[in-house]
């Protein structure tokens, strides 16, 4: 701005100021060019790949598994045209993207969108506000598990200063710290079936079980089948879990035998006959490529940003001989954290720093699924360039999960802090008691009572469209605006039956993860039961996360308690991410902001039109 002299001035002296005046005119007329829109082009077909040895028919995106990375930085506008080639109906959700303002791109067929069909394209539009880590996958019944996923990754603004200091007083680790964190190797651990998610499925319906069973763990689509000795892999369940076993020894695939009672309830009648020896029981084992993470230790830190992308299992992970600073959770900084392993929720996203200042050597990484349902690993090798082969170093957990000695860190959960303080209300306007558990069917489940939200909702009009239709639905929850909202999962457990955690994945913003405990949630508000037991409590810093899990149920109950702000009206999701349990019915819409609706633009309406995907 220019500023009156209170002097006269000559001519002379003018000069200088009229060209100060006209730079600064200048200034304040040019703007800045807006960034192109990042674009993007998914092609999804049906093909045959083998993942883990084993040929089978799956998803492929671009002609690959997992599909491509799609990385961006914060603030881009982002487009993504997705041309389905496949025989079946799809959609595509971007996990963890809040969709702000955006909500019909948030990819749920029947909430936010209608399918997308065989030869039929969508594109998706919306703004990177965030940063971080997260993935893409089908939304549409069970195909994540034929393996239509890849990851996103999107580059960070700015890195908080105090960060690498809280890992490292060294300055120049410092910038080899903000290095590695702007140019992560992204993982996707994941489970993999020999069957596709239509034949899962309807063996689950026939035999009236629940499919807990996996073929293999891979790290970014690859891995293989492992065959180990049942009693040794019943030595592998701990001293707490190993009663429920009922007795029984794992099956060479280290699965839980279809007939344990507490896995499969004894209140559904099963149909045995019905369940492939191939799914439970039978195992061959095969000699497929694993995945290799070369290291450079010039560059002093890698970040590994680990996607959880099972559909049934929870991997621990961890690389023999490193430790691992994990810095990031569900795309955002959280104090940085020193431990050896970590589990990996369905749908959760770890960001851990590995420093490279160990022997060169070729270090495995493991990754074993932590639950009861089954054990099986699978293994990657943490290769530094020009490194000794045999080198492997020594792990800190076993084929189980299991921690190998007391002096192994592992993640709490429960103490993970956010980077930059973030508390919040302690005033909430709406509570919802979520009462979780299967209903009628060993393979159907509910997150309300006895409501189940049935696939054929995928093909009816979305929600997004006329909201007020579906307002006082048992399957809806429904907000307003600026309001906060707080939701208690209570999870039905007794002596006959035991209840998985259950990892809750929420559409649109994050929340607060208050607290949890067993038994029953005798209260009809979190301030009501803080008051009775505060120390199940964090209202001053809790965790913020997108997916949660809620504890397990060991033959009792238990329950799991979170906020949240709306600020992002729309239709949006919340459900169980383990897929069996999605499509047996455990999840609800949540109408977001409904007395302050978006106006949907018209090519997202019910006129909307996107042509046909090109030959």
């Amino acid at each position: 701005m220019c500023v009156r002299r209170q002097r006269a001035l000559n001519p002379i002296d003018m000069k200088p100021y009229i060209v100060f005046c006209f730079i600064g005119l200048a200034a304040a007329l040019y703007t800045v060019p807006p960034r192109p829109t990042k674009k993007f082009e998914l092609n999804i077909t049906w093909g045959t790949k083998a993942p883990d040895g084993f040929e089978r028919q799956q998803a492929l995106i671009n002609d690959q598994f997992p599909g491509p990375p799609l990385i961006f930085d914060e603030d881009d506008d982002v487009e993504v045209t997705v041309n389905n080639y496949m025989p079946f109906n799809t959609t595509v959700h971007w996990h963890g993207i809040e969709q702000h303002g955006t909500s019909w791109s948030d990819g749920v067929p029947g909430v936010s969108q209608g399918l997308i069909p065989p030869g039929g394209r969508f594109v998706y539009k919306f703004t990177a506000s965030q940063y971080g880590t997260y993935w893409y996958h089908s939304h549409c019944a069970g195909q994540i598990m034929d393996g239509m996923y890849g990851p996103i990754y999107i580059r960070p603004r700015e890195i908080p200063t105090n960060l690498a200091s809280m890992i490292s007083n060294d300055t120049q680790e410092h910038n080899q710290i903000h290095n590695a964190i702007r140019n992560p190797e992204l993982l996707m651990i994941s489970d993999w079936y020999h069957n596709t998610s239509e034949e899962l499925r309807d063996i689950a319906i026939s035999a009236n079980i629940d499919t807990l069973c996996a073929d293999s763990i891979l790290i970014n689509g690859k891995g293989r089948v492992r065959c180990l000795n049942p009693v040794y892999l019943t030595t592998l369940a701990t001293p707490l879990l190993a009663p429920l076993l009922q007795g029984m020894n794992y099956t060479a695939k280290g699965c839980l035998p279809a007939q344990n009672t507490l896995s499969q309830t004894a209140f559904a009648q099963h149909n045995f006959t019905a369940i492939p020896p191939s799914m439970f029981d039978q195992c061959n084992a095969t000699e497929s490529m694993e995945q290799v993470v070369k290291v450079n230790p010039n560059k002093g830190w890698v970040s590994l940003n680990l996607i959880g992308s099972a559909s049934i299992s929870v991997p621990a992970v961890s690389i023999n001989n490193h430790s691992l600073w994990v810095y990031e959770v569900d795309g955002r900084y959280i104090v940085p954290t020193k431990v050896d392993t970590l589990s990996i929720s369905i749908g959760a996203r770890y960001s851990v720093l590995v420093q490279l200042n160990n022997t060169p050597g070729d270090y495995l990484i493991t990754a074993a699924n932590s639950g009861l349902n089954q054990k099986v690993a699978g293994y990657g090798t943490f290769s530094y360039v020009n490194g000794d082969s045999s080198v492997v170093g020594t792990p800190s957990i076993n084929y189980g999960g299991n921690s190998r000695s007391k002096d192994v860190v592992v993640l709490d959960q429960t103490r993970i802090k956010p980077l930059i303080p973030s508390k919040p209300s302690n005033e909430v306007d709406q509570t919802f008691l979520l009462h979780i558990g299967r209903i009628e069917k060993a393979w159907k489940w509910s997150l309300n009572g006895y409501h189940s939200y049935d696939l054929s909702l995928e093909s009816e009009k979305p929600m997004l469209w006329d909201p007020e239709s579906y307002a006082h639905s048992d399957l809806v929850i429904t907000t307003k605006n600026d309001t906060w909202v707080d939701i208690i999962f209570a999870l039905a457990g007794n002596e006959s039956t035991i209840q998985p955690g259950h990892p809750i994945h929420k559409h649109s913003n994050m929340v607060y993860v208050l607290g949890a405990g067993m038994g029953e949630f005798n209260w009809t508000s979190v301030a009501e039961a803080e008051q009775e037991i505060p120390g199940n409590f964090n209202l001053v810093d809790p965790p913020m996360r997108d997916t949660f899990t809620t504890l397990l149920a060991l033959q009792r109950p238990s329950w799991l308690a979170v906020r949240y702000h709306v600020q992002n009206p729309g239709a949006f999701f919340l459900h169980c991410h383990i897929d069996p349990h999605l499509t047996g019915g455990m999840a609800l819409a949540i109408l977001d902001g409904i007395d302050e609706w978006p106006s949907v633009p018209t090519q997202y309406g019910p006129t909307g039109h996107w042509g046909k995907a090109p030959e």
